[in-house]
C-alpha cells in the first residue's frame, strides 16, 4: 500500500464543495479557473472542516436564540424554530462523526509500519 502525502495537487470533488458550502471552489472547478500554478482553485480539507465547524456553531447559536424565544413565550414561527433546533442537532452530530472519522484515520496511519 502506497501512502501519498497531502499536497496542493490533490483536488476536492465538486459535490463535496457544494455540500460544505464552498460555491467559489465549485464554480472554479466547473468554469476551469486556475491559480498561479495552473491548478484548479479548490478548497482544502481544512477549509471543509472549518466550514463544517462554522455551520455547526451558527446552527447552535440560532438554536440557543430560538430556545430563549420559546421560553419567553414568543411562539411566532414555531415551525421554523423547530427546524433550526433539528438543524443544530444534525450539524453537531455530523461534526462529531467527522471528527471521530478523522481521529480513527489518524490512529490507523500512526499504527502503520514504515
Amino acid at each position: 500500500m502506497q501512502i501519498i502525502p497531502m499536497s496542493p495537487t490533490i483536488h476536492t470533488i465538486a459535490a463535496a464543495d457544494r455540500a460544505f458550502g464552498d460555491e467559489a471552489a465549485t464554480l472554479n472547478s466547473v468554469t476551469g479557473a486556475a491559480d498561479d500554478n495552473g491548478m484548479p482553485k479548490t478548497g482544502t480539507f481544512l477549509d471543509a472542516l472549518t466550514g463544517l465547524w462554522d455551520q455547526a456553531a451558527e446552527a447552535q447559536a440560532q438554536k440557543s436564540e430560538d430556545m430563549m424565544n420559546i421560553m419567553l413565550g414568543d411562539t411566532e414561527g414555531l415551525e421554523t424554530m423547530q427546524m433550526n433546533i433539528a438543524k443544530a442537532e444534525i450539524a453537531t452530530e455530523l461534526l462529531v462523526n467527522v471528527k471521530n472519522a478523522v481521529v480513527d484515520a489518524y490512529n490507523e496511519i500512526m499504527r502503520m509500519s514504515i
